[in-house]
């Protein structure tokens, strides 16, 4: 974490807690993919943006609706467009509170095979 914020200038706990207010308290930044284990776990650094994926109220696995980068600036790519007046929102937030970094919003949306498939007929 502590690098992340030297190199790029992020405010990490900021960063998370503003993901909790504008995506639920049970979101979270701080996931990365476990090549060792095959799953999503915990990380200290913000990685992939995440919603919890629910079954009778338990927590089964995650949705991941985007991931953060700082290759070219800070940004966050995010993938799917049902979350995009959030993310505009969350973006905005981060944006007036913290005066170092500047987080971008690039949305890239992925569509589903069968999206595709209905588009085309």
């Amino acid at each position: 974490m502590a690098e992340l914020q030297k190199a790029a200038g992020v405010n990490v706990p900021l960063l998370e807690t503003l993901v909790k207010t504008h995506f639920g308290p049970e979101s979270t930044a701080k996931l990365s993919w476990s090549i060792t284990k095959g799953r999503y776990v915990r990380s200290d650094l913000p990685s992939r943006l995440a919603v919890p994926q629910k079954l009778f109220g338990v927590r089964l696995w995650w949705k991941t609706i985007g991931e953060f980068s700082d290759n070219l600036g800070f940004r966050l790519e995010l993938w799917r467009p049902e979350y995009l007046h959030q993310a505009e929102a969350f973006v905005a937030d981060y944006n007036a509170r913290d005066q170092g970094t500047t987080l971008t919003l690039s949305p890239s949306f992925m569509e589903s095979p069968a999206a595709k498939a209905a588009a085309a007929a």
